[in-house]
């Protein structure tokens, strides 16, 4: 074989590994994280800012949380921590979990189910009254808009599996979107032993609101909903007041019991199209909670818009 034949040989090996690199990246499932870009590959101490420069970092408000994580979704970068991997009671925002898992079930929207006394035991405020009968769907609407307790129970009851199998279904579910640090025992969120951390949050709110329907009712100011065999309406108003603020969410979530604090993770959108994902956990007051996140969106804004001027 002389040189030249040599030499069409290796070009032409190179361009058959080359072709069945393409098409094996095109085959194989990419394993992107929950804000659809690649997670970080090591877990970064509490206060590491990859994106915020020394100038952004001197601008940056005091969040009055125990915990809190910023991403900015479309370059896959953190852009804040504070203890975002402290593990910790996150109350409601475990409704979103259940909410996902419910509806991966499969059953259909129109599937009617009664509040029962078990339902209202100790589950906290809540305009759905036992023996009232319902569509899942208003269900959803119920846990997702007015973090109501016993539309949470109820739906887990009418997933077609029993309690124990819904719940093993949530820490699964958690478990497949690498959301390591989370486990659950209920699906509303009034166990303290329902526990995640401010990092897990934000991959469980950009996962759950690529479900066309629960980004809708996580957004939406407000609902009615009717019982089927009674004859009133239930109003239901979100429990995030920041909806009617100058900010854009694509979906939050609420959440508050005494060991949890103040809670809520929410995904949202600037003027100028950035996207970030923000997490508060913790917060002594819902005056502090609100005014937190608030603060994270828009110091968030700033700091990617920034850093695309920047590049």
């Amino acid at each position: 074989m002389n040189k030249r034949t040599l030499i069409k040989s290796a070009v032409g090996l190179w361009a058959v590994c080359a072709i069945v690199v393409g098409v094996s990246r095109q085959l194989v499932p990419s394993m992107m994280p929950a804000w659809d870009l690649e997670k970080p590959k090591e877990i970064q101490p509490a206060g590491w800012v990859n994106k915020a420069s020394a100038n952004d970092l001197k601008s940056m408000p005091k969040l009055r949380c125990a915990s809190a994580f910023i991403v900015d979704n479309k370059a896959g970068e953190i852009v804040f921590d504070q203890n975002a991997h402290e593990v910790r009671p996150i109350a409601s925002i475990t409704k979103l979990l259940t909410a996902l898992v419910f509806l991966e079930s499969g059953i259909d929207l129109n599937t009617t189910t009664r509040i029962t006394n078990e339902d209202a035991h100790q589950s906290s405020k809540s305009r759905l009254r036992p023996g009232e009968e319902y569509t899942v769907r208003d269900l959803l609407y119920a846990a997702l808009v007015s973090s109501d307790n016993r539309a949470a129970r109820a739906l887990s009851r009418s997933a077609g599996v029993s309690q124990a199998m819904f719940i093993a279904r949530m820490n699964d579910k958690a478990r497949d979107l690498d959301m390591d640090s989370t486990h659950v025992v209920e699906p509303t969120g009034l166990s303290n032993e329902n526990r995640s951390t401010a990092y897990d949050c934000a991959i469980l709110v950009n996962a759950s609101l690529k479900n066309h329907l629960i980004r809708h009712m996580t957004s939406c100011t407000e609902q009615t909903i009717r019982p089927l065999n009674r004859r009133r309406i239930v109003a239901l108003s979100n429990t995030n007041r920041l909806l009617e603020s100058d900010l854009k969410f694509l979906g939050a979530k609420t959440g508050y019991i005494n060991d949890a604090g103040w809670c809520i993770a929410a995904r949202a959108l600037s003027p100028e199209g950035s996207d970030v994902t923000a997490v508060v956990l913790g917060a002594r007051t819902a005056n502090q909670r609100f005014a937190s996140l608030s603060s994270a969106f828009h110091w968030a804004f700033d700091v990617v818009s920034s850093a695309v001027t920047r590049n």
